[in-house]
Order: structure tokens, then sequence, then C-alpha cells
């Protein structure tokens, strides 16, 4: 299911910014049974108020009378309860849940009312339980409600919507999504997410100057608060960053100094490392026993790739069917394509012609446009289509310069 950035930024901008206590719902449930009898703001209207009043009751600007709810339960043919819940809790363990990365059960009944605060924390719940296809859908259910959020609820929706984005691999929308949270966040564990989120996201798209101007920020405010795991994710991804950068020597003094990083981490670094400076056969070598998350995979197919090894590579994409990354699932394709036979020439430029020139938007991770630069570069000019290659090379110069320098 698409998530579409340009509905939800002019949603936001609809918002009262004064929003801060809608604690008993009234306006989000009025809006759930208005929607659930597929009724517009004039159907439901009529007869009972203005179109313009219903709306800002709807949208936690004014607060009904009782004769207008009276009348609303009438015409929905429904009993309307509003009591002030423990949405602001439960919202609050989630964040904490999340950060801490605690997969902790919670009672589903937390997430039975009918209102958007009760949407808000389900999604967060289904993140935190790795359920992404369903948090998807209730993410769709809840865009109607954006103009009610408060800023608490806004940023925490922005954050579920950020990791929604980065799953598809759309990380440059994922990372400007949560720049439009309010930097004010009376909530330390949500605004240091969102700070996280950002850098993270900055390291995969070789985003130079957010990287140089946030790190030592980012590092001493999770070192002040004592958050030193939280710390030391960061830590990892800025040196996936800067290995691209360094010597050997410089790497094996990090990585002998960094006692917290687990061994797997320092595996993949190091391959990593091996795979920027073209040593492909060491790279693979180091991941070919540990290839438990999609990083370590999608650099070991890199690495295959370089290696000419298609049997290995065959054998890798097996049963990988089911991949939500579009770039990463395009790359997949591609390698099947190599393996299953001996290299046509031919097939091999057809496809980037026409699923990478052509169908896709550039990946936005730094890693897929130096592959398909290089791919590129040596199979369009291989049957003499320079003007191709050409192409694809200043449109992948472009997207780099565009991820490496561009704020929103």
């Amino acid at each position: 299911m698409y998530i579409h950035i340009g509905y939800i930024k002019s949603q936001m901008r609809l918002r009262n910014p004064e929003i801060t206590n809608n604690s008993d719902n009234i306006g989000s449930i009025l809006k759930h049974h208005r929607l659930k009898l597929n009724l517009t703001l004039e159907d439901s209207a009529e007869g009972i108020c203005s179109i313009s009043y219903l709306s800002k009751i709807e949208n936690s600007l004014i607060r009904p009378s009782q004769k207008y709810l009276l009348q609303l339960e009438e015409k929905y043919n429904a009993r309307f309860q509003f009591q002030p819940t423990t949405h602001q809790e439960v919202l609050n363990r989630l964040v904490e849940n999340i950060f801490f990365e605690q997969n902790e059960l919670m009672d589903e009944v937390l997430f039975e009312e009918e209102n958007y605060q009760t949407k808000l924390n389900e999604i967060g719940y289904l993140l935190s339980q790795n359920a992404y296809d369903k948090a998807r859908q209730t993410h769709q259910n809840l865009n109607p409600y954006i103009k009610n959020l408060n800023d608490i609820e806004l940023g925490f929706y922005l954050f579920l919507t950020s990791k929604l984005l980065s799953r598809q691999g759309r990380l440059k929308e994922a990372f400007s999504i949560l720049g439009h949270v309010n930097t004010d966040l009376d909530n330390l564990y949500l605004k240091l997410l969102i700070e996280t989120e950002k850098f993270v996201l900055a390291t995969k798209m070789n985003h130079h100057p957010y990287i140089s101007l946030n790190y030592e920020y980012l590092k001493s405010i999770l070192i002040e608060n004592e958050l030193y795991q939280k710390f030391n994710k960061i830590k990892f991804s800025y040196m996936t960053y800067l290995v691209q950068f360094i010597h050997e020597s410089k790497l094996d003094e990090i990585l002998e100094r960094s006692k917290h990083y687990e061994a797997y981490q320092k595996n993949y670094l190091r391959a990593k490392y091996y795979y920027e400076h073209m040593q492909y056969e060491q790279s693979y070598t180091i991941l070919k026993n540990q290839m438990n998350d999609m990083h370590s995979y999608k650099l070991a197919l890199m690495s295959l790739n370089r290696l000419n090894q298609f049997k290995d590579i065959k054998h890798l994409v097996q049963n990988m069917d089911n991949i939500e990354n579009t770039h990463l699932r395009i790359l997949i394709e591609y390698l099947k394509m190599k393996a299953t036979s001996k290299i046509n020439v031919e097939r091999i430029v057809e496809f980037i012609q026409t699923e990478i020139l052509k169908n896709n938007d550039l990946p936005d991770e730094i890693d897929y446009l130096n592959f398909w630069y290089e791919e590129g570069h040596i199979f369009l000019r291989k049957i003499g289509y320079y003007k191709d290659a050409t192409k694809l090379g200043h449109l992948i110069f472009r997207k780099s310069k565009d991820l490496s320098t561009n704020f929103e």
C-alpha cells in the first residue's frame, strides 16, 4: 500500500498548532462514525448544524453542545461514550519500547477504541512487533485524522511513517518527513528516536553535511543521558559511512578501541571496507557465514556479482520473492537474470534501460546508486550504447549530489 507524502504534508498544513488537549476524543469518534457510514460532512450536518461547525468539531477545534451530540447519535444510530483514556500513557510506553528495542507484548484491548489515538498507538505497537504489513494498513486508516494530532502525536506519527517509508527503500522521503516534527517535543525518548533515525538515514544516503553537523551533537546528548546502547547504534551507522574514506590501519584501530561492537558488527564493517576498496573476495569471505540481516545479504550479493560467482548468487536469491524494499527487489531480479544462464548482454542492457532508466526512480541509498553506475558503465558501453551510459551516469551523479547536499 503506497504512502502518499504529498497528501500527508497537505493534511499537516491544515492542522491547528494550538491543539494540545483532545483526551476525550469527541472529534475523532464523530469522524470515525461518519466515515464508517460513508457520509460526507454535508450529509452529517444537514438539519443539525453548519458544515463548518461539524468540521471544526471533528478537527478538535471546538467542543459540541449536548444538543448536537444527541442529534448526531440519532443520525449515526450510535451511542457515543466520551471518557478520558490512557492513550498518552500507552503512547509513551510504546515510544520507550521502540527506543530500547523491546518487543513487549501488550493487551490488544488497548487498541479497540474507535478513535485516532488508538489507531496511532496500534501502528506503533505493530511496528514494535515487526508487523509491517498490518501497520501499513492501519496507517492508511489514520490519514483522515492527521489534522487532529497534537505535537507529540504528530511527532510519533511522522516517526512511524518514516519507518514505513524506509522499509520500502524511500529513504529521502523518510528523511524529509522527519523534518516536519516540532523540535520542542516534550518527550526526550521520542525526540531522540527521531534524531537517531534521521542520522541513520543520512549515513545511508551519504548526506555529508547532515552527518558532519549532527554526529558530535547527537553523540553528546546520548552520552549525557547515559543512553549508551543508542549511542552505539549511531556510532555503528557512522562507521558504515566512514569506511569509504579511511585506511585499513585506521579501521583496525577503531575496531580495537570499540569494545561494545558485537562480532557481527565488526565483521560487517570490515566486509564493507573491503567492498568499498574493491577487495570483493575478502568482503564475501567475511559475509558468507553471516547473512542474518538484509544489509549483509545485499553486500554479499554485490560482492559475488563483482566476482562473477553466479552459482553462489543463484543459491542466495532462491525463495527471495516477497521483498518489500523496491530497490533490493529490483537488484535481486537483475541478479537472478544474470545467474540463470550464460550472460546475455542484450537482456542485461534491456533490463537496465527499462527498470533503471525508464520505469523506476533511482534509489536513495548510495550503495545501490554505485552498483547501477558500474553495471551500466560496463554493459551499456559493451554494445555501443554510449548515449544511454552517459545519461545513466549523469542521472546518478545528480541524484548522489542531491542526496548528499540537499536540506529540506
